[in-house]
């Protein structure tokens, strides 16, 4: 049979969790008993909540595990197990005290909860049946069982003065009865998540803005975090969004469960240095540039909570051309402080800075600064004085200023040219042709050959005028009626 196995029996409601001695016959050796009490938790807000966390009782948090055996005595009405066993193997199989058995793809017909992963089940029973359980699998030797029913999530409070742009260092506790859970496996499964909620208050600038997600964190010695699987969750996040009211959540979730704690709305100020630039101008590019004038850049305190005096302000410039040069002030005093740029020519020059100090109640704080960007413009080129000017310059710009000499008008000439060419060669055309001046007249001939026409129109008009007549009366005695009678 395989060795012992970590059993976490999460129970989130509120009657005696039992561990007693394994009665059975068949039974090697005896379990450990423990006994444990919580506060009666109703059924309906548990769901509701998410399984918020429970009041901070004492508890026995571990008995030992014989043979993969452990009890349950007739008062538990809810119970959640965490059986870890070798990556890979097929889930464990329960047996309930009465012999019947409970298999993963059985669960859910029984109205058990089951998550099976590659490394772990995590089991969630309602009712358990009392007496001794075994649970059968290639569990991992140096498994146990564990009470989670006082599991809690402490959170150290966030200052209240804190700045856009700060980093903040968290410090978060899981622990089991105010003991941290160090179980190699169930840290694996755990991680903390870090959220701000917008409290929507009207008054603030982060009105309507919803959720940010800041970070997630894990106990595994990596990254923030300062040593793995000790029960304790570190890390640094940086509050790089808008300021105003908002309410920090932390949450640790599993597959079948949710820690959160919300603690107190908390105000995020803007960040409490600005930057006054005054940048000089460029100079044009063929003039040394160690002539040219430092950008000034001044750094002022604006928040009183600051102590002044304690900042000290560290970056780099980008130049335009892309050169990155690091700076620090750390002068002490009060006064603003100044920090001046080479002057490299027009482009952009930005800025990244991180401010260090402490406020005046002694917190000690770490921030970077919004980036601080400004634009040189290229220098216009300014127009000589005439005077100043050599005297072949002069006399070449009173030539371009001359009024321009009139151009020959070569299409005047060529236009005449052709006029007399083409009536030369009309009036020698007339002459050779022997035509007279009468057959120009030709509009002339038109009207001579009209008149014959109409002079025979004329003529013809009474005849065609009399012949009309006779027709027409002859037409009219066509339509006399003959209305004689015979003499007969």
């Amino acid at each position: 049979m395989a060795k012992l196995i970590t059993v976490l029996g999460l129970w989130l409601c509120s009657l005696p969790l039992c561990a007693m001695q394994d009665a059975p016959s068949d039974a090697a050796a005896p379990a450990t008993e423990a006994t444990e009490t919580t506060e009666a938790v109703d059924e309906k807000t548990l769901h509701e909540s998410g399984f918020t966390l429970l009041s901070d009782l004492p508890t026995k948090n571990q008995i030992s595990l014989f043979d993969n055996r452990f009890r349950i005595d007739d008062k538990v009405e809810e119970i959640t197990l965490l059986l870890f066993r070798r990556r890979g193997s097929a889930s464990v199989v329960l047996v309930k005290p009465d012999g019947s058995k409970i298999h993963f793809n059985t669960a859910e017909a029984q109205q058990i909860r089951w998550h099976d992963a590659s490394s772990y089940d995590l089991i969630q029973i309602k009712n358990p049946m009392p007496g001794p359980w075994q649970a059968i699998g290639r569990l991992l030797p140096e498994s146990r069982i564990m009470l989670l029913s006082d599991i809690q999530l402490n959170v150290e409070p966030l200052p209240a003065n804190l700045m856009v742009g700060e980093t903040v260092k968290i410090t978060a506790r899981l622990t089991n009865g105010d003991q941290p859970i160090t179980a190699k496996d169930f840290n694996e499964v755990l991680a903390l998540e870090v959220i701000f909620v917008s409290t929507n208050n009207a008054e603030y600038d982060n009105f309507g803005r919803g959720v940010v997600q800041v970070a997630q964190f894990r106990d595994d010695g990596k990254g923030y975090d300062e040593r793995s699987r000790d029960g304790v969750f570190t890390g640094e996040f940086q509050l790089k969004f808008v300021a105003g009211e908002w309410t920090p959540k932390y949450i640790v979730r599993t597959p079948l469960y949710t820690r959160e704690v919300e603690q107190a709305p908390v105000v995020l100020k803007p960040a409490p240095i600005v930057a006054d630039i005054t940048a000089a101008a460029a100079l044009a590019d063929d003039k040394p540039q160690q002539q040219a004038l430092p950008h000034q850049v001044l750094f002022r305190v604006t928040d009183d909570s600051v102590n002044a005096a304690s900042v000290l302000l560290q970056g780099r410039v980008r130049y335009p051309s892309g050169e990155i040069e690091p700076f620090a002030l750390n002068e002490p005093g009060t006064a603003p402080r100044e920090l001046k740029l080479h002057n490299r020519g027009h482009g952009s020059y930005i800025l990244e800075v991180a401010a260090f100090g402490e406020m005046k109640d002694g917190r000690e704080f770490m921030l970077n600064l919004p980036e601080v960007s400004f634009v040189v413009n290229r220098p216009v080129q300014e127009a000589p004085v005439l005077d100043d000017l050599p005297q072949k310059i002069k006399d070449e710009i009173a030539a371009e200023q001359a009024e321009p000499v009139p151009e020959f008008p070569w299409g005047l000439v060529i236009g005449a040219n052709l006029f007399i060419l083409f009536g030369g060669g009309f009036a020698i055309w007339f002459v050779m042709t022997d035509k007279k001046l009468a057959d120009l007249q030709f509009w002339r001939k038109k009207d001579a050959k009209l008149q014959p026409v109409a002079a025979t129109a004329e003529k013809n008009k009474p005849a065609a005028d009399k012949n009309s007549t006779n027709a027409q009366k002859n037409n009219d005695m066509d339509d006399i009626l003959d209305l004689t009678l015979p003499d007969d």
